[in-house]
């Protein structure tokens, strides 16, 4: 495996798309226990102003690992030792709703690298509608552990 460097910072992974569907909100809810009828029923989501029932917060994270399996193998591929990974955090800034049906599209791109006892990466990723229209921005941090810990 190459070592991490901060030459990857700009570095733009392949582009994705993933279709939201109802059944995967419905699943994700039970997951995370949302009982909220706005994202159940879409008949309490259009009385409370949607359009239809809503993608919970938190759901776009399901974009990138299910829309793009690849993530894996990409990482790997400029440095980023997968077994020794540790999510950080995620930062979304919410622009529109995310209904069934939508296409979200998106290009991973690696805006920032930290090497140093244990090695961050932050990657940022603007989802945007079949119009092009941003719905979420979000950026992804992790660190890698150092080895033997």
């Amino acid at each position: 495996m190459i070592a991490l460097s901060k030459d990857i910072i700009g570095k733009k992974l392949d582009p994705y798309a993933f279709t939201v569907e109802r059944g995967k909100i419905r699943e994700f809810c039970q997951a995370i226990g949302e009982t909220n009828p706005i994202y159940l029923d879409a008949a309490a989501a259009k009385a409370a102003g949607y359009l239809d029932t809503p993608a919970p917060p938190t759901f776009q994270t399901t974009f990138m690992f299910w829309g793009y399996p690849k993530i894996w193998d990409d990482m790997r591929s400029v440095g980023i030792d997968t077994a020794r990974l540790l999510h950080m955090k995620e930062e979304y800034t919410y622009h529109k709703p995310v209904y069934p049906g939508t296409t979200v599209h998106a290009q991973p791109e690696i805006v920032d690298v930290k090497v140093g006892k244990m090695d961050m990466v932050t990657f940022r990723s603007v989802y945007k509608d079949e119009k092009g229209e941003t719905l979420i921005e979000a950026e992804m941090a992790i660190v890698i552990r150092p080895e033997g810990s």
